[in-house]
């Protein structure tokens, strides 16, 4: 019987699967500003500072967290920071989003923390996914092209070139 190879191994292809930095509801939390409003809509300051500072914002501790404001609300920049400023004892990440982009926000923060440098000079994949958003293959396409000798899209045993280092003589 014939010893089967895998060409792949051999090849030295690296795959980098950016599913894998996709965050996990359970590690962040959502705030929303609306039921801190008047009537949904008016931000009335003094009420606004009693009812944060009541807050019980340890219960934030150890997650990623995203302030937001699920209608058309004008909120004042200032709540923003406020909010921010109670959070950040309990909290190293806060963000500011849309109700739609949460996950996606906390997913190419994590994307852009990865150590490029472990790719220097090697033939990366990145895996193929409808899961992930394009804007994340974008970037960190952007920060693979600094490294990698080259750079390939799909699965690593069928990829598709896409960039290539250009020898220096």
């Amino acid at each position: 019987m014939e010893e089967i190879i895998n060409k792949v191994d051999l090849s030295g292809i690296v795959t980098l699967d950016l599913i894998n930095y996709k965050p996990v509801k359970s590690e962040y939390a959502a705030f929303d500003l609306v039921p801190y409003l008047y009537k949904g809509y008016l931000l009335k300051e003094k009420v606004f500072r009693v009812d944060m500072i009541q807050i019980n914002w340890s219960q934030f501790a150890a997650k990623e967290v995203i302030l937001y404001c699920s209608n058309d609300a004008i909120v004042p920049y200032w709540a923003y920071v406020f909010i921010t400023s109670l959070l950040k004892p309990y909290t190293a990440r806060i963000l500011c989003a849309d109700q739609q982009n949460h996950e996606e926000l906390i997913w190419i923060e994590r994307i852009k923390k990865i150590d490029y440098s472990l790719f220097k000079d090697k033939k990366v994949v990145l895996k193929a996914s409808t899961i992930v958003p394009p804007e994340l293959y974008v970037c960190a396409t952007g920060y693979l092209m600094d490294h990698v000798q080259s750079l390939m899209w799909g699965e690593a045993g069928s990829p598709i070139m896409i960039y290539k280092k250009k020898k220096t003589i």
